[in-house]
């Protein structure tokens, strides 16, 4: 895996401006290559579940969810922080503070789309965009970084 990420930090040193290539790092390039895979793992399981199985789209839709957030939290603590324990005294701390930080943004996400978008009305996608990059990209990966994965549970 750090070979493939590797490979994609140097083809991606070609596309981004200098004074940026200080966050071309294993551990940021991996946070960002694993947060698409998990993206493909909500889409791909919500598509099962609605189209082939039948649930409705909120089961569907929470299925797909906490089956990507199992995804995000294994690959994470493995591949992105390289927390490598099982035992149960850095596994349930870090399992709790992770899915603590993925509900805070949740819960944060919803309020600022509905201060932004129906409050102030402010165009919906764009907004969506915006909360997307800044709260669940960094700011989940802040959460996972300083938080739940961190150097003293290693």
């Amino acid at each position: 895996m750090k070979n493939l990420i590797n490979f994609l930090i140097r083809v991606l040193s070609f596309f981004v401006p200098k004074r940026f290539r200080r966050f071309l790092n294993y551990e940021t390039v991996s946070y960002l290559f694993f947060g698409g895979l998990t993206t493909l793992v909500t889409l791909v399981s919500f598509a099962l579940f609605f189209y082939t199985i039948g649930t409705g789209g909120a089961i569907a839709g929470a299925v797909s969810n906490v089956l990507a957030i199992i995804f995000a939290f294994i690959t994470n603590k493995l591949y992105v922080f390289e927390s490598k324990s099982w035992q149960s005294g850095v596994l349930v701390p870090e399992l709790v503070k992770f899915g603590a930080s993925r509900a805070f943004t949740l819960v944060l996400d919803t309020i600022v789309l509905w201060l932004l978008i129906d409050y102030f009305g402010f165009n919906a996608m764009l907004m969506r965009l915006l909360t997307t990059v800044v709260i669940h990209v960094i700011g989940n990966y802040a959460l996972s970084k300083w938080i739940v994965f961190t150097k003293k549970g290693r």
